[in-house]
């Protein structure tokens, strides 16, 4: 059986998860980012994605990671909690799972 590598160049290709999957994954409780720079990154980036969430022409990608297995979404982060996102359909995504916030153009 063939196996995806997924890269951040290539996190576009990774299937997008519906909100019922994204239900049943059950989040580790450790942070998937160990360094203080990728959590400062991934904390600017969705301070980003709130303000361009405004646009209608800006979607914000979002990787979420649970073991080894990454799923993602495609949103618009409405607000930031000191511990979760909160998007427009519905999700409140605790940060510590948030591998990856990537912006595309629709």
């Amino acid at each position: 059986m063939k196996t995806n590598t997924y890269t951040l160049a290539n996190f576009r290709n990774l299937p997008v998860s519906s909100k019922e999957d994204l239900a049943k994954v059950q989040f580790d409780e450790l942070d998937v980012l160990s360094r203080p720079e990728d959590i400062r990154v991934r904390r600017t980036n969705l301070d980003k994605a709130i303000a361009l969430g405004r646009s209608e022409r800006i979607k914000t990608s979002v990787i979420l990671k649970s073991g080894d297995n990454l799923y993602r979404i495609e949103t618009n982060i409405l607000s930031i909690t000191a511990d979760s996102a909160i998007t427009s359909n519905g999700l409140q995504i605790p940060l510590r799972c948030i591998y990856s916030v990537d912006f595309m153009n629709i």
